[in-house]
């Protein structure tokens, strides 16, 4: 992809091979607009305000061990891309399958990328006998540290820490942060999910000022380098929630000097195991075998 803002997780690992974009699914409306069916465990009716709303739901998520997301992009009239993340906070692992033109390095197109417990892999056809490359030293790597338990088989205390992964921790908080038209917009169904949909617009200029609880200095610095990198001065953003009070789906859209940019994310399988495991030692090649293969491989004679 090519000037697409990249998600947190693409942040971290471009400086590896790529950039990665991102999820979507057909919504679709089951209530008009203005509807007034009260949130979960809500036996008064009432429907409790979008800002009360969206800080539980953000705080709801930094809860869940693991989840699915599925992220597309597009800008203008470049190519849709298209993105698969699934997370786990504990043990730390993330995969994440990007598609994309067939190309050397590549057995389908695309890129599929593991961290486990703070090593990356990279998948690779380059190197002969080997599916995978790392740019880590695996005899130093730490080794991948074993579930929490708790006592007598209870659940595990709630880390604060944990990583809440994909565009979300920059959407929401901006939103809580500078939006001036923070609403609801209507009770709508995502991939069978029903769901209260919010919708406010932040400018940039705002945002730009502000000094408080709902964003982090960082992720305020962040999002305004990559919005701006899009020449966008300001983003309606869209979050679906659903009646569990998680993320169902959220929605970046904005105009940008090559056109209308519109990234959408969606979320699924809440505390479902993803089953992530390391590749076998013996079919990961070093960086510094991969750099000699692949340098074979892309060497070009005149």
């Amino acid at each position: 992809m090519k000037t697409i803002r990249k998600t947190a997780m693409a942040v971290t690992s471009a400086a590896l091979i790529m950039g990665l974009a991102a999820c979507g699914s057909d919504t679709k409306s089951s209530e008009g607009k203005g509807g007034s069916s009260g949130r979960p465990g809500d036996t008064t009716g009432k429907r409790a305000d979008a800002p009360a709303v969206l800080k539980a739901a953000l705080e709801k998520m930094a809860q869940q061990n693991s989840y699915r997301t599925v992220e597309t992009a597009k800008t203008g009239n470049e190519s849709e891309s298209r993105a698969e993340m699934t997370f786990q906070n504990e043990p730390e692992a993330t995969e994440t399958k990007t598609s994309g033109e067939k190309s050397k390095g590549t057995a389908s197109g695309g890129t599929h990328l593991l961290s486990i417990g703070g090593v990356m892999y990279m998948a690779t056809s380059d190197v002969p006998g080997k599916s995978w490359y790392t740019m880590d030293d695996l005899d130093s790597a730490p080794k991948t540290p074993a579930p929490p338990q708790g006592k007598s088989g209870e659940k595990p205390e709630e880390n604060p820490g944990r990583r809440v992964q994909g565009s979300m921790k920059k959407w929401v908080s901006a939103l809580l942060a500078a939006s001036k038209d923070l609403r609801h917009d209507g009770r709508e169904t995502v991939s069978g999910r029903a769901t209260d949909h919010y919708r406010g617009t932040v400018v940039l200029a705002d945002l730009e000022h502000y000094e408080g609880p709902a964003m982090t200095k960082d992720y305020r610095d962040l999002y305004l380098l990559q919005t701006k990198k899009s020449g966008m001065d300001k983003t309606q953003i869209d979050v679906w929630v659903d009646e569990e009070g998680l993320i169902a789906k959220e929605e970046e859209k904005g105009r940008s000097p090559k056109g209308d940019e519109r990234i959408t994310e969606e979320f699924s399988d809440y505390g479902v195991d993803p089953k992530i495991k390391a590749p076998d030692r013996k079919d990961v090649a070093t960086w510094s075998e991969y750099v000699a293969s692949a340098g074979k491989n892309y060497r070009t004679h005149g």
